[in-house]
């Protein structure tokens, strides 16, 4: 009897950890350090304009997780808003997500926003609201 039970809770035990480790993937942090709602979308690069991954929404100060099951090359681009203020667009560099059996991506983006007369935002690019748009 204890035999039996002991084998049944090595099973589960096992169970456990393989469901544990096979859905583990690549992952992207985003966190806003700003006053600004972020929409950010994610973009699998494509040797072009890129295809729309996915689209985040953050709140000021706050953080999403996008998480990735493909290897492959990204890019984003986020829009940052607030009343009575004209958005900012930026196109962030290009960044590359591993995803295989001996590992996987573990990547943090922070976007930071210092407001004054002319806001200035870090990283990436400046781009046109219309060019964010885009896909």
């Amino acid at each position: 009897m204890m035999k039996n039970l002991l084998k049944l809770i090595s099973v589960i035990v096992l169970s456990i950890f393989v469901q544990v480790h096979s859905n583990a993937q690549a992952r992207l942090e985003i966190q806003n350090n700003s006053k600004r709602e972020l929409t950010v979308k994610v973009m699998r690069s494509d040797g072009g304009n890129g295809e729309l991954f996915t689209t985040v929404y953050i709140s000021p100060n706050g953080s999403e997780t996008v998480y990735f099951k493909e290897t492959g090359n990204y890019f984003t681009k986020t829009k940052a808003s607030l009343a009575k203020k004209k958005p900012i667009c930026r196109k962030g560099d290009l960044f590359e997500v591993y995803n295989g059996s001996d590992g996987y991506s573990v990547l943090t983006l922070t976007l930071t926003i210092i407001e004054s007369t002319v806001p200035k935002a870090s990283g990436g690019k400046e781009i046109s609201e219309k060019e964010f748009n885009e896909n």
